[in-house]
């Protein structure tokens, strides 16, 4: 017969477990993004939000750690630095944009509102 070895005693170490790489980087990638994605129509900070998000996403990505969450990161930083660049282009444009429209459509309360 084999004897079963005696329990450790109380508050003994039963052995160091591994410790799990931080995800910070990949929970950074992803509060970016989603930053990014709602202050869209604040293009100063969704641009640099989302690109942040990017690159924080694609290091995470690379470590192997939290790849889901810097694949949401990467994508809602990207969503937001578009959309960020979009109203960019539209608030330079000043309106200009609707110029060709209230000329086909002058009766259009938009139209006679502004003065086109």
């Amino acid at each position: 017969m084999t004897e079963i070895p005696p329990p450790p005693p109380m508050g003994a170490p039963m052995g160091e477990a591994p410790q799990p790489q931080g995800k910070g980087v990949a929970i950074a990638a992803l509060v970016l993004g989603i930053v990014s994605l709602a202050l869209c129509l604040y293009w100063f900070l969704s641009i640099p939000a989302g690109i942040v998000a990017i690159v924080l996403g694609v290091i995470a990505r690379r470590r192997g750690v939290g790849a889901g969450m810097a694949l949401a990161g990467i994508i809602t930083g990207a969503l937001g630095a578009v959309l960020g660049f979009v109203i960019l282009v539209l608030s330079f444009a000043g309106g200009s944009f609707l110029d060709g429209f209230c000329d086909d459509n002058a009766d259009n309360p938009f139209c006679e509102q502004q003065g086109y």
